[in-house]
């Protein structure tokens, strides 16, 4: 609790020296207002429209549409609802347009959406106590509305608000006042105190707003609680003043609108963490240069990420002044109305440290590339184009974590080796070979579902490996001391020489001899489909959960069987058996796993052998 506690409120300091800085140019003015911009989204903001309701002396006119304009932001007055019944100070609202094709159903659900926001409208109104329309009025607006949605396109995004008397809300004094009287007013209700330290200028302010809640620095246990606040009053332990309250807020903002990414169904973003943070012109140049490289990757440049498609960690490696005297946080989270759930903090995570993640990273692929990649036709142009693997979480979040309907739900375990790969630590080598594994089962036995394909199960361990191996060579594995060196040479494509090149994997005789038993396994079936179209030794596999007694079982039925086909491979079968009856320290996951390796990488060597073959024999005079 301690260690998250510090680590939350160094981020919360960081955001705070962020704002302090950048809340002085004038191009970031409009994140410090209480109001947003509904539309961060650029490409959102070209097409959305706003549909402007008239009303005048207290009754609505006519409702028109009109292209959405940033200019307006400080007219609109629009803010972020939090919570199922919130509702904004003034009605302003994203306007929602069913998407529904069938005109029927489409009229229906949109009678629907229409129903819930007039209802919005109507509490803004009675809550605040606002005069410039009445009830009835508001009622009128149901049908008014699902007319005009009927000339709205559902690809478009829309908001709502009012012109009162020819006005804007925010052209009235009286509703600017209320945004900022009352915006903020969820810091310091039933929290607040006079003259105490704000918590993150560490200077003595005249009052203290005692329920800040950015990065959802909420109080749950009792150590939390601090400066006095009761349990029942304080929502999080951090008393700010109002000043530093509304620069947390608008960094909050920019962070949202200019740093935030998406990894599948969760958020996260990256901040630099300044060691010095009384020089203000530096700070602002480093950001500026920090945001400025903080964009989106494409396709054609995911390999060059880490988490995802980020380009910001790359850049950081690259350029020289993202790198002195700063380290970087990471947050991975999930917004949920108005939870803030943090799934993972990563604070002080040094550029060596990725500079280290990206160089061992790029060696490991060009490493196994030779293995990894998939030659494949594009549809469209009908080119032979090539798929190179890369690392990255949106690979190794595979084995983490499970997919229901469009999004996934994360192990537990996902987050450690996140953590491990930014941080240092270690990892369980036998959970993370067990998270291989299950994936390699599951493909082995849908290989003969279009949707999975037989060669899945094939790819899915060759890329197991390489993660493996990156793991191994960060240094993530306890006890594993790690003696290989990485050479620019492809991985070497013989049985022996494969082995040879990994002693921190093959440590164990018995580990080489399965391996070996799976070479041979490989070479069977490959025989038997020759022979048959078919590999009926697949059965004896037991779906790749394989233990000692299941390899006991395998290797004299894999003798005979050669033999059926009048093929024998004694050196190899002597080496197996040999290995064999060496003491066994393998866990069953252990040994599934390198025995399917076994069986996998014999494809390997088999087209090695067969392109060096072709190749001698080309050279060879006629």
């Amino acid at each position: 609790d301690f260690l998250k506690n510090w680590k939350r409120k160094t981020m919360i300091q960081t955001l705070y020296t962020i704002g302090k800085v950048l809340s002085q140019e004038d191009e970031y003015q409009k994140y410090f207002e209480p109001y947003e911009n509904p539309f961060r989204n650029e490409e959102k903001a070209k097409t959305a429209k706003v549909l402007v309701i008239e009303a005048n002396n207290g009754i609505i006119s006519t409702i028109s549409i009109e292209p959405f304009s940033t200019q307006k932001i400080n007219k609109y007055l629009f803010r972020s609802i939090r919570g199922a019944n919130g509702t904004n100070l003034v009605p302003t609202f994203y306007f929602q347009l069913s998407g529904i094709v069938d005109k029927e159903k489409w009229e229906k659900a949109q009678v629907n959406n229409i129903r819930k926001l007039v209802k919005k409208i109507n509490q803004s109104v009675n809550n605040y106590g606002h005069q410039f329309i009445n009830g009835t009025e508001i009622e009128r607006l149901n049908e008014m509305l699902l007319l005009k949605s009927a000339d709205l396109n559902k690809d478009d995004a829309h908001l709502i608000t009012m012109r009162v008397d020819g006005k804007y809300f925010g052209e009235f004094e009286q509703y600017r006042e209320l945004f900022a009287s009352e915006a903020y007013g969820k810091y310091y209700d039933k929290s607040k105190a006079k003259n105490k330290v704000c918590s993150v200028s560490y200077q003595e302010e005249e009052e203290v707003w005692g329920r800040i809640d950015t990065l959802g620095f909420t109080v749950d246990k009792n150590a939390f609680r601090r400066n006095g606040f009761s349990g029942k009053a304080s929502y999080t332990m951090l008393p700010v003043s109002p000043e530093a309250t509304k620069i947390l807020e608008g960094s909050k903002k920019i962070v949202d609108d200019k740093l935030t990414r998406k990894f599948f169904n969760l958020n996260y973003f990256i901040l630099p963490h300044f060691i010095m943070r009384d020089n203000e012109d530096a700070i602002e140049r480093i950001l500026e240069t920090f945001i400025d490289n903080y964009t989106d990757g494409s396709f054609e440049t995911t390999g060059k990420s880490i988490i995802y498609n980020e380009t910001i960690l790359n850049a950081i490696v690259e350029r020289a002044e993202l790198q002195e005297n700063i380290y970087y946080d990471i947050l991975f989270f999930q917004q949920q109305q108005a939870q803030f759930l943090i799934k993972l903090q990563l604070a002080d995570v040094l550029p060596s440290r990725i500079k280290r993640i990206f160089e061992i990273k790029a060696q490991v692929e060009n490493k196994y590339d030779k293995i990894t990649k998939i030659k494949y036709q594009d549809k469209k142009t009908k080119e032979v184009k090539v798929r190179h693997f890369h690392i990255n979480f949106g690979v190794i979040k595979d084995y983490f974590s499970k997919k229901v309907k469009t999004d996934y739900v994360f192990q537990p375990y996902f987050f450690k080796v996140l953590e491990a790969v930014f941080q240092g630590g270690y990892l369980n080598e036998q959970l993370i070979l067990k998270a291989f594994m299950n994936k390699i089962r599951s493909d082995f036995k849908n290989m003969n579902d279009k949707n999975v394909g037989e060669f899945a199960y094939q790819n899915q361990t060759k890329y197991t490996f390489v993660l493996y191996q990156y793991f191994s060579h960060l240094g993530l594995f306890k006890n594993k001391k790690n003696m290989e060196k990485q050479p620019e040479q492809s991985v070497p494509l013989t049985a022996e020489h494969f082995i040879k090149e990994h002693p921190v994997f093959f440590d164990d005789d018995y580990k080489k001899g399965i391996f070996l038993l799976g070479n041979l396994s490989a070479y069977l079936m490959g025989k038997q489909y020759k022979k048959l179209k078919s590999t009926p030794f697949m059965k004896q596999l037991n779906s790749l959960n394989i233990d000692e007694k299941t390899i006991k079982n395998i290797f004299p039925k894999l003798i005979n069987k050669l033999r059926e086909y009048d093929t024998a491979v004694p050196e190899l079968e002597q080496q197996i058996a040999q290995a064999l009856v060496s003491d066994n320290r393998l866990s069953k996951t252990d040994i599934s796993y390198t025995f399917t390796l076994g069986l996998v990488m014999q494809k390997e060597f088999a087209k090695a052998y067969n392109a060096a073959k072709k190749e001698t024999a080309s050279k060879e005079p006629a």
